[in-house]
């Protein structure tokens, strides 16, 4: 039960990791003078995930990236 319960930490860790990343490019599409990879990291979250009003849609994203990332957190076995 313990080996289950960090691997389901592990794969959430890493959605979430994933989700902040989406983040951090949609946030980076909002601006033209930032890299040109980070601002195509965000096209691909946008184009993934469906595109709206480009802040609202970085902000639900780092929402869901902040909410996986505590999940993973809460269910993380304790000593």
């Amino acid at each position: 039960m313990r080996a289950l319960a960090w691997i389901l930490t592990l794969l959430l860790l890493l959605l979430g990791l994933g989700l902040a990343a989406l983040a951090l490019g949609a946030f980076a599409s909002l601006n033209l003078a930032a890299p040109l990879w980070l601002r195509s990291l965000g096209t691909l979250g946008s184009l993934a995930l469906g595109g709206g009003n480009g802040f609202t849609h970085a902000v639900v994203l780092s929402v869901l990236a902040s909410a996986v990332l505590a999940l993973a957190a809460y269910l993380k076995p304790r000593a």
